[in-house]
């Protein structure tokens, strides 16, 4: 039976113990040792006593569910956090990350989910920006910039105009630039954090040959996602956080997703969802004919009482836009929406949810939340008309209900009152 060793295949009998012997001598080149590092934030322990280390030339993947402390050890590790305690080792030479400039200085680069990109800028001016060329009397040499930047693209096969504006590009090509910028400061060692959300189809299997590239550059690549299945295809080794804590380090060629589960969950492979209900109920919400915007054009679907409806597709496909529309965010051109067979006009999101529709949006930071306010305000706030009397808000009634979904969600606060954009995102994406 074949073992996926990275991107070699090999069987049982014999090559095993040479492939652990290669792994075991590679181990001698540690890059990066993270010791015992602990954040805290108000109270609430993010990371406990969390060791991790990465070899030279390796892909280690960071897997946990939301909340278990993968993006809060990375931005440790990029020089955005600090650690409350805890040592971190490049080299064998304890450095102290005291800011991303620091970070970048000693080579290592980090792509966040949420892109850090100008989009006024173009993509030669985001790939070079904080050290951009200089030509005569001290002025950014423009053009030594474009050539660098083409070249640095051309590397990682992205066929991107350097003159482009960034905000014209697609969420694929950002992602390269975001590669090419970190490259330019001759990253080493580069995170990646969750990738692959927000691609599919081509644009992902392009990913997955620039990190293949990467690797074969020597650089070693730390990436962070909850696709299981992509570990397996990319990764060498895989390093499983749950509450804060290392449940696991293993050689993706010595386990498996039921494994991996386990160590994320705390349970068995065949408790991760729930039973399916034997039978559904009638029609709760048509779509007949729905058209909006470019992409949409003349959609229909049923969704009945007690089922889960999954929309796939590929990035552009109209996924998101066809809730948004249904959810009253995006102009509906034609169309007709039915709620438990009455006709639904939804020109705005207020009115979809007096009607009884929730919408959690892919983008929680601009569109689901509002970070300056608190976990109990942005819980409250969808309905508030249901606890005021006399235009005054009912508190104890509000700190009832938010007090309840935040123990069903397990949502990690110090207290209902704490500001969400102090939360981890795991535990923004629960509020």
């Amino acid at each position: 039976m074949p073992v996926r060793a990275g991107p070699v295949y090999l069987t049982r009998a014999g090559k095993v113990e040479q492939s652990m012997a290669k792994v075991e001598q590679s181990m001698a080149d540690v890059v990066l040792e993270m010791r015992d590092i602990v954040k805290t934030f108000l109270g609430v322990c993010a990371l406990d006593r969390v060791s991790f280390d990465c070899v030279r030339g390796e892909v280690h993947a960071l897997v946990g569910e939301n909340g278990a402390g993968k993006s809060t050890l990375m931005k440790i590790l990029a020089g955005a956090d600090r650690p409350d305690s805890g040592t971190i080792v490049l080299k064998g030479t304890p450095v102290d990350m005291h800011d991303p400039r620091e970070a970048w200085r000693l080579g290592i680069g980090i792509i966040y989910q949420e892109f850090n990109l100008h989009p006024n800028l173009n993509v030669a001016e985001n790939i070079f920006l904080g050290q951009e060329p200089a030509g005569r009397y001290g002025l950014i040499d423009r053009e030594v910039q474009r050539r660098r930047a083409a070249d640095l693209l051309a590397q990682l096969g992205a066929s991107i105009d350097p003159d482009a504006p960034v905000s014209r590009l697609s969420v694929a090509q950002q992602q390269m630039v975001e590669i090419a910028k970190a490259l330019a400061f001759n990253a080493e060692l580069l995170i990646m954090d969750e990738p692959s959300a927000v691609l599919a189809g081509e644009e992902l299997e392009r990913l997955f040959e620039v990190i293949a590239a990467l690797r074969r550059r020597g650089a070693t690549v730390i990436y962070v996602s909850h696709r299981l299945a992509e570990i397996f295809r990319i990764a060498d080794r895989v390093t499983v956080l749950k509450d804060g804590h290392v449940t696991g380090t293993r050689s993706v060629s010595e386990t498996d997703k039921a494994e991996l589960v386990r160590l994320m969950v705390g349970r068995p492979l065949s408790d991760t969802f729930p039973p399916r209900s034997k039978s559904v109920g009638p029609a709760l919400l048509s779509v007949k004919n729905l058209s909006s915007g470019r992409v949409l054009r003349n959609v229909n679907l049923t969704l009945r009482r007690g089922e889960i409806l999954g929309l796939a597709g590929l990035v552009g496909a109209g996924r998101t836009a066809l809730a948004r529309a249904i959810f009253g965010a995006d102009p509906i051109e034609q169309g007709e929406i039915y709620l438990d067979g009455r006709r639904l006009d939804v020109h705005h999101p207020g009115q979809a949810v007096a009607a009884g529709l929730g919408f959690v949006t892919e983008d929680r930071k601009a569109e689901g939340l509002v970070m300056g306010l608190s976990v109990r305000e942005n819980i409250a706030l969808p309905s508030l008309r249901r606890r005021q009397r006399l235009q005054f808000i009912q508190k104890r009634a509000e700190q009832q209900m938010v007090q309840g979904i935040v123990s069903e969600l397990q949502i990690r606060a110090p207290s209902i009152d704490q500001p969400v954009e102090l939360l981890s995102g795991g535990n923004q994406q629960k509020t």
